[in-house]
């Protein structure tokens, strides 16, 4: 008889044991659940920003908010592509954007050192999409060595990263 008393105890310890690690297992995934809600609201995009990817990824100039990337410009040259991100929700429909020149920064001039392909200082930002597109290409006008700074503008529905809203292209002709 002692044995099976024994053999009951060691039962009745093992049951408390899995109790009390099931009631911390149970308590530590309620604990992290009722926190998931406010991670996700705190990290959830509100606004659409737009940038220039060329921005990110390259050094700034000294003394500039912008940097110059290493695609030049040049005479017989394949055309350049400006790549323009969007984060924050995508739309269902597609988002004509415009950019400007900044004239305080450029030193080459439209139709001269370069040209706009498809005319005018606009892009799409296509439906269900995060990229546009913006392309120059050279002319068989220019001359020396200029500088392009290119500007986003925002909307009222997708606003401009201010941190990389901008970025230089160097024209170079002979």
């Amino acid at each position: 008889m002692p044995i099976l008393s024994l053999n009951k105890i060691i039962i009745i310890k093992y049951m408390r044991y899995l109790l009390n690690k099931t009631v911390v297992a149970l308590v530590f995934v309620l604990l992290l659940g009722s926190c998931q809600e406010d991670f996700d609201l705190r990290y959830q995009l509100e606004d659409n920003y737009i940038e220039f990817e060329d921005a990110v990824t390259t050094t700034f100039i000294v003394g500039k908010d912008y940097p110059i990337i290493s695609r030049v410009i040049k005479p017989g040259e394949d055309e350049i592509t400006l790549q323009v991100n969007m984060s924050g929700l995508q739309s269902n429909e597609d988002q004509h954007l415009t950019w400007k020149i900044v004239a305080e920064e450029s030193t080459a001039a439209e139709n001269v050192d370069f040209a706009v392909i498809g005319g005018t200082k606009s892009f799409v930002l296509p439906a269900l999409q995060s990229k546009g597109y913006i392309r120059l290409a050279p002319t068989s006008s220019g001359a020396g060595n200029t500088l392009l700074v290119l500007e986003l503008v925002g909307t009222d529905k997708i606003k401009v990263s201010n941190n990389y809203k901008r970025v230089g292209v160097r024209c170079e002709y002979p």
